[in-house]
């Protein structure tokens, strides 16, 4: 308890110090007159201070307005590749020979030819080298024929060779 008497009396000491409340009188407020120089200078700051509001608030706007239509194209770009896949898988689909077989004989009603259907063409290929041979050398006929035997082999077993074919 002694504690708490000495700060009661503490604080009546300090209430003792401060002494009586003074009255402060209040002075009228005298008006401040503006100039009309800085009546002028306030008002171009409002206009300025809103002017730059407004392009900002404008400019957030345009930009809004091209991420909208950036989005837009994008998502225009994602339909067509997902249209560009579809196509691809299509065409694949079209490119593989067992499905083009498999039209023909179906749709078509096509079929394999047979041996009675295949027809062969007999060419005289040593002919058509020999010419060409004779083209390209600028020899003449009656040379070609000075090989003779040789020549008659050749031409024998080009004849066996393409009925072989």
């Amino acid at each position: 308890m002694v504690v708490a008497e000495r700060k009661y009396n503490y604080m009546e000491e300090e209430v003792k110090q401060q002494g009586p409340k003074r009255n402060n009188e209040k002075k009228p407020k005298q008006k401040v007159k503006i100039k009309a120089s800085h009546k002028v200078q306030m008002i171009f700051s409002i206009v300025m201070i809103g002017s730059l509001c407004i392009t900002i608030l404008l400019g957030y706007a345009k930009l809004s307005e091209l991420k909208y239509e950036i989005y837009g194209l994008n998502k225009e770009i994602h339909q067509l590749e997902g249209h560009i896949q579809n196509l691809k898988v299509q065409v694949d689909g079209v490119k593989r020979s067992d499905l083009i077989e498999k039209k023909a004989r179906e749709e078509l009603g096509m079929q394999y030819p047979d041996k009675s259907q295949m027809a062969f063409i007999k060419l005289e290929s040593n002919n058509m080298v020999a010419n060409s041979k004779m083209e390209e050398n600028g020899e003449t006929q009656e040379e070609t024929n000075k090989e003779g035997l040789i020549g008659g082999i050749k031409s024998v077993f080009y004849k066996v060779i393409s009925i072989l074919d």
